[in-house]
């Protein structure tokens, strides 16, 4: 069974900063998330960074 809780980034997620910065999650494993910035950067993030929420979440199929 897992847990996973409100804060956890799955893939494809809509995030931001609370620098401003907006992205979408391209990879998410259990500490880290791979995150591709609107600037087009990527950046891999923990999956517990206080700095990032998650605005939207991706659809489950």
């Amino acid at each position: 069974m897992q847990l996973e809780s409100a804060h956890y980034m799955r893939t494809g997620d809509l995030v931001r900063h609370d620098g401003g910065r907006t992205g979408s999650v391209v990879e998410a494993l259990t500490l880290w998330a791979t995150v591709r910035w609107d600037d087009g950067t990527h950046e891999e993030v923990e999956q517990l960074d206080p700095r990032i929420l998650v605005v939207e979440r991706a659809t489950r199929e």
